[in-house]
């Protein structure tokens, strides 16, 4: 679908004051940074372990009941509004009916779940508003200077809604409205700039690891904050990519630690002022190990409270919420899984409604607070053309469903283990984590040693024993590639051509094994053998009995036996569902059918 045509070459103001960095990129070791930051030049490893200790202790942030109780505002959904591609090139709109145009989409129809809405314009380098830090695009200057300011109408709107409203700053974003240039403030100040490992050149991301970096990012955040009566602010780190060292990210930690804090310092401080919150949200990896990866150390943010809100993952279908809400218990915090519908999970490039009411059963189920919605608008006012009917219903229906499980009970569902990449973004974190799902199970090669079982995790976000009445199907669906059958004629193999398994992946289509795998892999679900499948488009479809599974986590035990150790390829698990479907749901569809 063709977007307005707003890939033009930016004007800009500019009222940045020159800053001299303390060092460039390269010159100095992580060590050594961390040591002149702290000014302990010279002391003990020991030594800045205690102080550190002890900073912690002392660095608590102390929160009112009036900002507690702000944070633990209901949000069955929260939407992150990508308004930055739809702005640019919509100049004889009126701003009024471009955020009319986004509120009625996301609101207007009835049973909506839309509590909270997070508006984003842009990646933080080009402003909507007038600034007197970023440079203004022309497209938003021709709106500047007519005197209409879209910031304070998002928040007029939302307001009349009751709905909450953040401002989200992409805090390390590359590709503003298509244009692939540098911002102005790089160009002045290369060495604040790493080079990017992802990005075309010459693009590079903001380095953290430097005081004059994160000093101008929070001049930005303050602007915002000063200027315009929002809810609270979101750092989305998912856009960050590259913040810090390449390589080293974990090691300079202590760099993001100090921006968060200076942030949540600030904002208190415009709370204050204004007498009401501003709350702060950030959105991090789906585990906590990709936060590591990534430098992001939220253990310590959550401990000394310089955070409320945290927005999980990304295209995620699986978050380790088992660890973020230990980590969060006791306190005010909140915790929403995000699913994206525009960079969509590997393998899922077509999301039903199914699809989506299993992933978000899913993470209420674990305890979510609500869930994130990214790119979930392709909104007519903004467009060339209308979004395809079947997209936009599915997105509207999903956002009067998927945020509360009363309203996801008894509706089918497909439940799915995540797969690598997808969306666009590697499948590896050679660079950093965010949006790669790298610690995903799938692809999963089977041992051919026939007293080796392999072991893969689905989660389901259903109790069946509760509901067999209501159960009209529930299966288990197993999609394998075998190099070994490449050169078999398909009338040996299980299915007549490869299988689409996803798109832009390392492989996009599987490999149909022979026939003889039927008889060669055994499956067992919670410990329970299956009885043999049938094919069907090239699956194996295992019947499932309700009691044989779990309310949460399962195991999928796959054992292979009849094959040559030294002569046969491994067979590779591509893709692993459950699909559920309920009579009920079945005798709806059909009543209300022509």
């Amino acid at each position: 679908m063709k977007r307005r045509s707003f890939f033009k070459r930016a004007t800009f103001i500019s009222a940045i004051a020159f800053l001299k960095p303390v060092f460039a990129f390269g010159h100095t070791s992580s060590s050594e940074l961390q040591k002149e930051e702290c000014g302990v030049k010279g002391v003990t490893k020991t030594q800045n372990r205690e102080e550190e200790k002890q900073k912690n202790h002392e660095g608590q942030i102390k929160l009112g009941t009036d900002h507690i109780s702000a944070t633990k505002r209901d949000r069955r959904i929260v939407v992150n509004l990508d308004t930055g591609w739809g702005l640019p090139g919509v100049e004889e709109l009126d701003p009024v009916k471009f955020v009319d145009a986004n509120m009625e989409y996301l609101t207007g129809m009835p049973g909506g779940q839309v509590d909270s809405i997070w508006w984003c314009f842009g990646e933080m380098n080009y402003a909507p508003y007038p600034s007197k830090i970023l440079p203004v695009r022309k497209d938003y200057q021709l709106w500047l200077q007519k005197g209409l300011d879209p910031l304070p109408i998002c928040i007029g709107k939302c307001r009349e809604r009751n709905i909450e409203v953040f401002y989200t700053f992409r805090i390390n974003g590359a590709n503003d409205f298509g244009d692939w240039s540098l911002p102005p403030i790089l160009e002045q100040h290369p060495d604040w700039g790493i080079p990017s490992s992802y990005w075309p050149k010459p693009w590079r991301h903001f380095n953290f690891a430097l005081e004059e970096v994160r000093n101008y990012k929070l001049g930005i955040i303050r602007e915002v904050a000063e200027r315009y009566d929002f809810d609270g602010i979101e750092i989305d780190w998912r856009a960050g990519l590259t913040t810090l060292p390449p390589m080293h990210a974990w090691e300079y930690r202590d760099s993001l630690t100090r921006f968060i804090r200076s942030v949540r310092e600030m904002l208190l401080e415009v709370a204050n002022r204004r007498g009401k919150p501003y709350l702060l949200a950030v959105r991090v990896p789906e585990d906590i190990e990709g936060c590591h990866y990534d430098g992001l150390h939220i253990e310590r943010w959550v401990d000394e409270s310089l955070i409320d809100i945290i927005a999980l993952g990304c295209k995620s279908f699986e978050v380790n919420m088992d660890v973020f809400k230990q980590m969060t218990y006791g306190t005010h915090l909140k915790l929403y899984p995000s699913m994206d519908d525009f960079h969509r999970a590997s393998g899922y490039e077509q999301p039903t409604i199914e699809l989506y009411r299993g992933v978000a059963s899913t993470f209420l189920n674990q305890g979510a607070d609500g869930i994130y919605a990214f790119n979930w608008s392709d909104v007519s006012a903004i467009l060339d053309s209308l979004p395809l009917p079947q997209q936009e219903q599915l997105r509207r229906q999903a956002l009067c469903e998927m945020g509360s499980l009363d309203t996801l009970a008894l509706k089918d569902k497909r439940f799915v283990t995540q797969r690598h990449g997808g969306g666009g973004w590697p499948e590896t974190a050679e660079h950093f984590y965010a949006n790669t799902s790298a610690f995903a199970q799938l692809p999963k090669e089977l041992s051919n040693n026939f007293s080796e079982e392999t072991y893969i995790f689905i989660r389901v976000g259903d109790k069946f024993d509760t509901e067999v009445c209501e159960l009209a199907q529930l299966e288990l669906h197993i999609l394998l590639s075998d190099e070994t059958a490449k050169n078999l004629p398909w009338g040996n193999r299980i299915h007549g051509e490869p299988v689409r398994i996803a798109s832009q992946s390392s492989r996009d289509f599987n490999e149909p094994p022979a026939r003889s795998i039927i008889d060669q892999v055994r499956i067992r679900i919670n410990g329970v053998i299956l009885d043999h499948p049938i094919i069907r488009d090239g699956w194996l479809i295992y019947q499932l009995k309700p009691f044989q599974l779990a309310l949460g986590s399962n195991v999928v035990a796959f054992k292979v036996s009849g094959r040559n150790l030294q002569e046969q390829k491994q067979v590779t698990v591509e893709k692993l569902e459950i699909n559920v479907k309920y009579a009920k749901t079945r005798e709806v569809s059909r009543a209300l059918s022509p």
